[in-house]
């Protein structure tokens, strides 16, 4: 039996050889007894240990888990409502002829407001759908579970819903999609009565002006017929009126602007609280606008403009001329100024409030940017109307003071032609509503949703999956479980870190022999040459240890039985006296259970049992014939209490003779928590060794160990952990054979 051992070396503790029991119990490490940390190489451990488990068990359950998605399976159909999208016939709102997702939203908020959903729910085919019928809130699971997409670059709409039974799919799909159609065309006839009820109101308006002025014609062109030319007229009969004419025609332009503006304004703020309207939300406040914002303003900016001009024109009067005051001349400059400065007053106090409503729109949409950009172009317009209006009254003055009576009919034919400009355009507006009113809806039925005959998936693969793992994880968690409760050590470093004993060696595992072809015990080399070069480490270790190196005396325990000290015990006798050449006592202490003899393959004697009952010689029953080296003592035959026979005193009487006759004496004892009396092997001994077998020692178990073991007096110098797969310890250790020559 060669089969010696090889260990990871720790720094030498320094400590005298004649230690104190303080001093040694420094060499047991004292730690924290915390959880391990569960990270990948505690789950391939926990996988290590209980594969054998683990796996079955994780398809037994996931294959249950899977069962059970398949038993609460039902297949779920799909109905799609297919919309057509065609902006062309729009006629008001050309800036709308593009087939952006802002009008896509905007159709989704109409058909999935409350005033469709509530109509929907109230047939009685939805009403009575089981998830209808047992929501708290049927309109907001109907919001949740209708999917409305776009689709062919937002040409097409697609309505879908899902449900276990394709036809309640098909007809949810359709109601919804056919009172929406209704709601919006409702939505369409009011936007365009309202349209044309304030274009019929700017036509009468304008054909109400029209009327007047014709009026006026018609009276002035009497008063001309009986008066005489004046001084100042032309021959024809007229005044030269060619400025007063273009700053008429540009009011006339303006005005027609300002008319157009107002009504694409009336429209877009009125389609824009429609669609607010479906989707009520709060914003914050607006902050208020600035003097900068303000200053900074297009419109703001042009009366400035204005007044700054006049005032410029008033110095370089003042300058260039030696008119006075009353001058008449003075007087009208003087008038426009206060006129333009009374009037960018006026702006700036309507631009700050409108700029306020814009700051508080733009939180909204594109759509409220785009309203006020119209209110603010219909803003700038207004004032260079008021400043040509100005100019025309203070030109109009200033003729009729120098000019003849005749000027008033030209001015009132001027107004007439202007007036008829203005209704002209209107009522194109008009025409333009009429034909949009008849024109086709914009969005239509293309394609109805029918039952579906196929389900959306044949098999639930995603939830059985999920499910697949899961019952694959279960087992993994519970074998966690059973590890953290355990605390089995798994590794030197894991019992160094989580117990109070250092480890000073580590034992290969012990390789099998197998049958040959010959029908022979075969041992393989490669697997023997590690395990004995891992005893022979560790004998190594307590030989040339400081702390160790006085010690002959070896106690090998273990905290419960099976954890390796019997074959940690002879290994390490024999690797001694092949180290050292020098004389080894074997001592079986184990009397419960002895197992020595049976590893050097001998038969036992009366052994310790016999000595310690005074029927014999310990030198007597001592086993010489194995080696010249290794002599064995076997533990015999015990009939009454291990304890009775140790407290008389032989014991340490064998131990103070063996020390004269032996350099070295290794005693195998019984484990420490089932069997007391290895306690007092261990307080004879030099050193005491406590085994620990990976994947079956426990941490908590060891601990207990020791603490017994060193409040009985005993000198624990740490631990030997066995049980190291061969391939785990050449990976970590590495292999150095002798070459073959």
């Amino acid at each position: 039996m060669n089969l010696p051992v090889q260990s990871k070396e720790l720094a030498p503790v320094q400590h005298k050889p004649q230690a104190t029991r303080a001093q040694w119990r420094s060499v047991a490490r004292q730690t924290q007894q915390n959880l391990p940390a569960i990270d990948l190489m505690f789950m391939l451990g926990v996988l290590r240990k209980s594969w054998m488990w683990i796996i079955p068990l994780g398809l037994v359950t996931a294959g249950v888990a899977c069962g059970v998605v398949l038993s609460f399976f039902k297949p779920s159909y799909e109905a799609k409502y297919r919309l057509e999208v065609d902006l062309a016939n729009y006629v008001i709102f050309k800036d709308d002829r593009n087939y952006s997702s802002e009008f896509i939203d905007l159709q989704k908020a109409i058909m999935l407001g409350n005033s469709v959903l509530d109509k929907a729910i109230q047939d009685e085919a939805i009403a009575s759908i089981p998830r209808v019928a047992n929501a708290k809130d049927p309109i907001a699971l109907l919001r949740k579970e209708i999917k409305v997409s776009s689709a062919a670059g937002a040409r097409l709409i697609d309505v879908k819903f899902t449900d276990t039974d394709p036809k309640v799919a098909a007809r949810l799909v359709n109601t919804v999609v056919e009172e929406y159609l209704r709601t919006r065309r409702t939505m369409e006839q009011i936007k365009t009565s309202t349209q044309e009820r304030n274009v019929m109101a700017v036509l009468q308006k304008a054909e109400s002006e029209v009327e007047s002025a014709k009026q006026r014609v018609r009276e002035l062109s009497m008063q001309a017929i009986k008066s005489e030319n004046v001084v100042g007229e032309k021959e024809s009969g007229r005044i030269d009126t060619a400025y007063l004419d273009s700053l008429r025609m540009r009011r006339m332009e303006l005005v027609s602007q300002i008319a157009i503006e107002e009504l694409s304004f009336v429209e877009a703020k009125s389609a824009y609280e429609q669609r607010i309207g479906e989707l009520p939300k709060e914003s914050p406040a607006p902050e208020p606008v600035s003097d900068k914002d303000l200053a900074n303003d297009v419109v703001v900016s042009a009366a400035k403009s204005q007044l700054e001009i006049a005032k410029r024109e008033m110095s370089d009067l003042v300058n260039l001329s030696n008119i006075g005051e009353k001058n008449p001349v003075y007087v009208r400059a003087q008038r426009r100024i206060e006129t333009l400065q009374s009037e960018l007053e006026r702006i700036t106090g309507v631009r700050r409030i409108e700029l306020l409503a814009r700051g508080q729109d733009s939180q909204d949409n594109s759509a409220a940017g785009r309203i006020n950009s119209m209110q603010s172009s219909l803003a700038e317009l207004k004032a260079k109307r008021d400043t040509v209006e100005n100019q025309i009254k203070e030109y109009m003055s200033s003729l009729k003071q120098s000019s003849a009576s005749s000027i008033d009919l030209q001015f009132a034919e001027a107004d007439l032609e202007e007036w008829n400009e203005i209704r002209a355009t209107v009522h194109n507006r008009r025409i333009e509503l009429q034909t949009e009113r008849e024109a086709t809806d914009s969005v239509r039925e293309l394609e109805r949703a029918i039952a579906p005959k196929l389900p959306v998936e044949d098999l639930p693969y995603k939830q059985m999956g999920l499910a697949a793992i899961g019952g694959m994880v279960f087992p993994l968690l519970v074998g966690v479980l059973l590890e953290l409760r355990s605390r089995k050590v798994d590794d030197a470093s894991q019992l160094e870190s989580r117990s109070q004993l250092a480890v000073l060696g580590e034992i290969a595992t012990i390789p099998v022999r197998t049958r040959g072809k010959g029908g022979e015990k075969v041992t393989a080399t490669r697997e023997l040459r590690l395990f004995e070069e891992s005893v022979d480490s560790l004998s190594t270790t307590l030989i040339l240890r400081e702390t160790l190196k006085d010690s002959r005396v070896f106690c090998i325990t273990s905290a419960l039985s099976g954890e390796g000290k019997t074959s940690v015990a002879c290994q390490l006798a024999v690797s001694i006296s092949r180290a050292t050449g020098k004389r080894i006592l074997l001592i079986d202490g184990d009397m419960r259970s002895p197992d020595v003899h049976h590893v050097f393959g001998r038969k036992m004697s009366s052994g310790l049992v016999g000595y310690l009952s005074g029927l014999c010689d310990w030198r007597e029953v001592v086993d010489r014939e194995w080696s010249d080296k290794v002599h064995l003592l076997s533990a015999g035959h015990l009939k009454g209490s291990p304890h009775r026979l140790l407290s008389a005193g032989g014991l340490e009487k064998l131990i103070r003779e063996a020390r004269e006759e032996y350099d070295y004496i290794v005693m195998d004892t019984p484990p420490v928590l089932p069997a007391s009396e290895a306690l007092l092997f261990a307080r004879v001994a030099d050193t005491c060794l406590v085994c620990a077998l990976r994947d079956k020692s426990r941490i908590e178990q060891l601990i207990q160990a020791y603490h017994r073991l060193d409040s009985a007096g005993a000198k624990v110098a740490g631990s030997v952990l066995s049980g190291v797969p061969s391939r785990e310890y050449a990976n970590y250790y590495g292999e150095y054979y002798a070459s073959k020559t």
